[in-house]
């Protein structure tokens, strides 16, 4: 079964883009971590890695590494491989199969999966892709608040094209966001302009304090996966185009 693959194109297929792909998790109660960020639980990253929706196997364990490293995709094999943290309360996940064109919509898929798996979680996910043009999604859920899924092509003019449910100012609100945190933190927000609105920026200001993914020394477990057979259809149309 190690052998076992869903691609069509071969190892050395080169990857076109690049973009940032994550979801993360925050179980109640919501810890402040003054005393410092726990450690990363290897054992609780793997358990969650094999669980996650865009996984079929688990095939290798490569370590520990800093969050801050990431990887280079440069072929078909780049995009195998994803890092997992689980930090005392805070889960989080990078996987390059969380990238969409604007069909599929993977990280609301996921996003809504871990909100039904652990109630009362916070739960963000975020992936901003550029293959030439950029295409960005977020959805939240943030207890007590409807969620918000945000998708398109923040292109210029008439081009831009965008989708946008729930009630974004809710969930900054329930959150304490403001819109000078924002201004400080040079997230812009747009109420009436999605189109010009940094979507991971008001993610990670959501997620606050529990944010894994600017802290550089951080620790995540890497794993070479095979993904799913319908997330391997899509990484193949997103990133490796002709």
């Amino acid at each position: 079964m190690a052998g076992k693959n869903f691609w069509t194109c071969p190892p050395q297929a080169r990857v076109h883009g690049s973009g940032d792909y994550t979801v993360t998790v925050v179980l109640p109660p919501f810890p402040d971590y003054l005393e410092g960020w726990p450690p990363n639980d290897p054992d609780r990253a793997r358990e969650f890695a094999a669980s996650f929706g865009t996984i079929d196997d688990l095939l290798e364990y490569h370590g520990e590494q800093n969050i801050s490293d990431g990887f280079s995709l440069q072929t078909r094999d780049d995009l195998d491989w994803i890092q997992v943290g689980v930090w005392g309360n805070v889960i989080g996940i990078s996987d390059p199969a969380l990238a969409d064109g604007g069909n599929s919509w993977p990280v609301l898929e996921q996003v809504k999966n871990l909100a039904e798996r652990f109630p009362g979680a916070k739960v963000i996910g975020g992936a901003s892709v550029d293959c030439g043009e950029t295409h960005e999604e977020a959805a939240w859920v943030v207890p007590g608040v409807e969620l918000v899924h945000s998708e398109g092509w923040p292109c210029e003019g008439d081009t831009a094209r965008w989708t946008l449910d729930g009630d974004t100012q809710a969930v900054l609100d329930a959150c304490g966001v403001t819109a000078q945190m924002a201004k400080d933190a040079y997230v812009e927000y747009y109420p009436d302009n999605p189109t010009s609105t940094y979507w991971g920026g008001l993610g990670e200001l959501i997620l606050g304090p529990h944010c894994p993914w600017r802290r550089r020394r951080v620790k995540t477990s890497v794993f070479r996966v095979r993904h799913t057979h319908a997330a391997t259809d899509l990484m193949e149309e997103i990133w490796i185009h002709d």
